[in-house]
C-alpha cells in the first residue's frame, strides 16, 4: 500500500488534494493506494500465463488462425472468453453449409482449449487484430508469432 507522499511522488499530485480525495472521493483514494500491488498482480498472472503458455497442445494450423482473424470476433469481457467456441459458431453460420469440412474442426478446436487456454488465444487475438498490418509478409509473421503456442 503506497502512502500519500509515495502516490503524490509517483502520480504528480498535490498531497492536499490527495487528503481531500481521501474524505471526498475514498474509492479514488483506495485506488492510488493500491496501484502497486495491483501492477505486482498483473506482473505475476503475466508471468504464470506465459509459463503456461508452453504446455499449450498445438493444434491449429496456420490457415485456420487467418480465417479466424478474418472473423473480427467481439471478444468484450470473461463470459465471451469462456463461450469462445460458440463466439465462432456464430460468425461461421453462413459458412457452414458451403465450408464445413474447414470451419467445423476449427470449432472443435477452440471447444476443447481450456480456460486457461481461451484466455491467451483470445488476448492475442484482441492484440493481433490491433496490430495487423496489410502486408502479407508481416501479417503471417505476427500470427505465428503470437499464436506460437497454438500452431501444429
Amino acid at each position: 500500500m503506497l502512502t500519500v507522499k509515495e502516490i503524490s511522488e509517483k502520480f504528480n499530485i498535490s498531497k492536499s488534494t490527495l487528503y481531500g480525495w481521501e474524505k471526498e472521493r475514498p474509492e479514488l483514494f483506495y485506488y492510488l493506494q493500491h496501484a502497486n500491488s495491483s501492477v505486482d498482480k498483473i506482473r505475476d498472472i503475466t508471468i504464470i500465463l506465459q509459463k503456461h503458455a508452453k504446455t499449450i497442445k498445438a493444434t491449429f494450423e496456420l490457415k485456420e488462425i487467418e480465417f479466424i482473424i478474418t472473423l473480427k470476433l467481439k471478444i468484450n469481457d470473461a463470459k465471451d472468453i469462456e463461450y469462445l467456441h460458440l463466439l465462432y459458431s456464430q460468425a461461421i453460420a453462413h459458412e457452414i453449409k458451403q465450408r464445413a469440412p474447414f470451419v467445423m474442426p476449427i470449432y472443435t478446436k477452440i471447444e476443447q482449449l481450456n480456460l486457461v487456454e481461451r484466455y491467451i488465444f483470445a488476448s492475442n487475438y484482441k492484440e493481433i487484430l490491433l496490430k495487423l498490418p496489410k502486408i502479407k509478409e508481416e501479417r503471417t509473421g505476427l500470427i505465428e508469432h503470437y499464436f506460437k503456442p497454438f500452431l501444429c
